[in-house]
């Protein structure tokens, strides 16, 4: 294959990657890190396509880079994704039955983005050799496609292809660092249960592969931004410390203790002391979702925590996550199928994860108006094979007209034939709308026997998954359309930090506060009030 570009661009700093696949094997020949102004880089999506274009066409002619293919990869959250089954139909009407039943999937204007899917698997069992015919046929019609449904807002696509052009580049496609990095690791996790921890200044990705598939996964609204600007608020290290220099000063020296709850044989350190308390929040949340997946997969063990992405770069987070996960965390340095240059001590193969093989499972979420160029040539390619069969033709309609005939009752033949072997199709796409129409009448039925009152039970364990153990809850009352409570927190950061935590809440339509009260021991109490979002809207949702 050629070589071509893997980009993957974050709040701070774009990661490229030379990249050469041979066969199964990949290989990356060149890569760096381009630091970007502030803002010019929010969740995954380019701002300043044509500045960010130019400086990194400075870089690649600095580097003398002459490859013009590349490929993007985008860890924005306004991604969508999500798991659906159609029923096993050929692979060529898979992207139609998706776009056609987008809706259903995602309550979104579809207009507005482009859909995408991937291959988890297949479900049910095979028929077997030597059944009868309707045997068989029920079988199969049981199987479904397992697949991974994507919905990018086409605002994205129109940011990379603008950037792309700015920077002299051809590009190819636009993938999702989730996907991409599941499918880098695929092979090398066959068996057992494995965590991939993708740590990013405002995000982190958590991937869990179990006996080689994409079990489960999840994206967290921390990373190291919390530390990042507690670094910065201390002014022994300058008043206008950038988020690059405060990277840079985690990266060189351990500001982080090995625990939550301070030092370990160590001298105390304020600094320490706050950076580490900054990523309470982060190590909290990793730990729920572990606690979450383990608590529906009961006979499951993690056999490895593996740590990657920026947060690889910051001393002492790999020791950190240890202590608080309760197991080995390490970090991700080598892939069997897979290599990359040698780097400087703090790069490697655990920061360009996400760019090593964007193209293996054919994810593009670039818009098919993106894909122009490629679409021409395939059209002038099909107009000259078109061209040849009409000057065959007309020869063999000139030479004579009874071989025209025997062609065209040949034709006839055939194509009654192909019609005869697809029947299977129309049977297939009726089960479809009959199981469709099925649902929706349950559906229908089930909404009548909703009630606002269901939201509690939803606010009850988003509230278990989300609120960090911290917080005191003093009094709590429900009604049939509210909740209302108080609670006790440690300051108003906190209390700051919680109400907008709670206005993330699927079960809630709306969160209002009160106001809140410190006391004197500067513990802040607050008064909250949520309204329930209508429970039949949820079902759809999901």
């Amino acid at each position: 294959m050629a070589r071509f570009l893997s980009i993957e661009a974050e709040s701070t700093q774009i990661r490229v990657g030379e990249v050469e696949i041979s066969g199964r094997k990949g290989r990356m020949l060149q890569c760096f890190c381009v630091p970007v102004p502030q803002g010019s880089v929010e969740d995954g999506q380019i701002r300043d396509t044509k500045g960010l274009g130019e400086l990194l066409r400075q870089q690649l002619n600095e580097r003398g880079i002459r490859t013009k293919k590349a490929w993007f990869v985008t860890g924005s959250t306004r991604i969508a994704s999500r798991e659906v089954q159609i029923p096993l139909v050929k692979k060529s009407r898979i992207q139609s039955i998706i776009e056609a039943n987008a809706t259903d999937y995602f309550p979104i204007d579809v207009t507005k983005y482009v859909m995408s899917y991937i291959i988890l698997g297949i479900t049910g069992e095979k028929g077997k050799k030597g059944e009868e015919a309707e045997q068989k046929k029920a079988a199969d019609q049981e199987r479904q496609y397992r697949l991974m449904v994507y919905a990018s807002p086409k605002a994205i696509s129109t940011a990379y292809y603008e950037f792309a052009q700015s920077a002299g580049l051809t590009l190819s496609g636009i993938t999702f660092t989730g996907n991409t990095v599941y499918q880098t690791v695929q092979e090398e996790y066959t068996s057992g249960a494995h965590i991939l921890i993708k740590v990013e200044l405002e995000n982190t990705g958590i991937s869990i592969i179990r006996d080689g598939k994409l079990s489960f996964q999840r994206n967290i609204n921390y990373g190291m931004e919390s530390a990042v600007e507690t670094i910065r608020s201390f002014p022994q290290f300058g008043d206008r410390l950038e988020v690059q220099d405060a990277l840079q000063l985690l990266s060189e020296k351990k500001w982080i203790y090995p625990s939550l709850d301070g030092q370990i044989g160590e001298e105390p350190d304020t600094v320490k002391s706050e950076v580490t308390e900054s990523l309470r929040y982060l190590v909290g949340n990793i730990s729920r979702i572990m606690d979450y997946y383990i608590s529906r997969n009961g006979d499951v063990n993690f056999e490895s925590i593996v740590l990657c992405g920026m947060g690889g770069q910051v001393q002492g987070l790999a020791e950190l996550l240890t202590q608080e996960l309760g197991q080995k965390v390490e970090l991700l340095t080598k892939i069997t199928r897979y290599s990359v240059p040698d780097t400087n001590k703090n790069e490697g193969l655990f920061l360009y994860i996400a760019v090593m093989d964007p193209v293996k499972s054919g994810l593009n979420l670039m818009e098919k108006t993106g894909r122009k160029q490629k679409e021409v040539k395939e059209t002038l390619s099909g107009a000259w094979v078109v061209f040849g069969v009409g000057v065959l033709a007309a020869v063999a309609l000139a030479v004579a007209g009874v071989g025209a005939r025997i062609y065209q009752t040949h034709e006839q033949e055939r194509l009654n034939q192909r019609i005869a072997e697809e029947q299977s199709i129309e049977d297939v796409y009726a089960a479809y709308n009959n199981a469709k129409s099925q649902y929706d009448n349950f559906q229908s039925m089930y909404a009548y026997t909703n009630t606002p009152n269901e939201g509690l039970e939803a606010f009850i364990q988003e509230m278990e998954e989300k609120m960090p153990s911290s917080i005191t809850v003093e009094t709590f009352s429900s009604t049939g359309s509210q909740v209302s409570f108080s609670m006790r927190v440690a300051s108003k950061s906190e209390a700051a930090n919680t109400l907008i935590q709670l206005r993330t809440f699927d079960s809630l339509s709306s969160v209002t506060t009160t106001g809140i009260d410190e006391g004197e021991d500067g513990t802040v109490t607050m008064s909250v009030t949520c309204t329930y979002r209508n429970p039949a809207l949820l079902d759809d949702a999901e």
